[in-house]
């Protein structure tokens, strides 16, 4: 039994061995992994940082721009209220100091046009013969029929 117990000893040995070798390769390719790493860090850090401060400040000048142009639309907005109602208050002022009392002399000169207009047509009527109401007949009527 002592020659299988050297067999096993040396089995295991030479799996401790083979196991060594594993973890000095896995640590080197460990290395060469974390060199690359760090030189794309570096190179992430030197190209990518400088374009995502210019991003930052774009986009803070962005939001101010939006924050002013709102308080200039809001601006806008209180002005154009206000000149709309001046202008509706205008409207109203002249409706009832100028219109209302010059209401009745509106109907009086529609009454004048309509006396004249009147007076035109019976004086053209005057002139003309009277006309003979025609009988209707049966041609007339055929427009009217569906």
């Amino acid at each position: 039994m002592d020659t299988w117990g050297v067999v096993f000893l040396g089995v295991i040995a030479l799996g401790s061995i083979v196991q060594a070798a594993f973890l000095v390769g896995l640590m080197h390719f460990g290395r060469r992994l974390s060199r690359r790493i760090d030189a794309l860090q570096g190179r992430i850090d030197r190209d990518v940082t400088p374009a995502l401060d210019n991003l930052t400040r774009v986009s803070r000048a962005a939001a101010e721009i939006a924050d002013l142009a709102t308080i200039q639309a809001r601006r806008m907005d209180l002005l154009l209220t206000d000149t709309i109602d001046k202008v509706e208050e205008t409207a109203a002022a002249v409706q009832q100091l100028i219109l209302r009392p010059l209401r009745p002399l509106g109907s009086i000169a529609a009454f004048l046009r309509g006396v004249q207009r009147g007076l035109a047509v019976y004086a053209e009527l005057g002139h003309q013969r009277p006309a003979v109401p025609r009988r209707r007949g049966r041609d007339d009527e055929e427009h009217l029929f569906i």
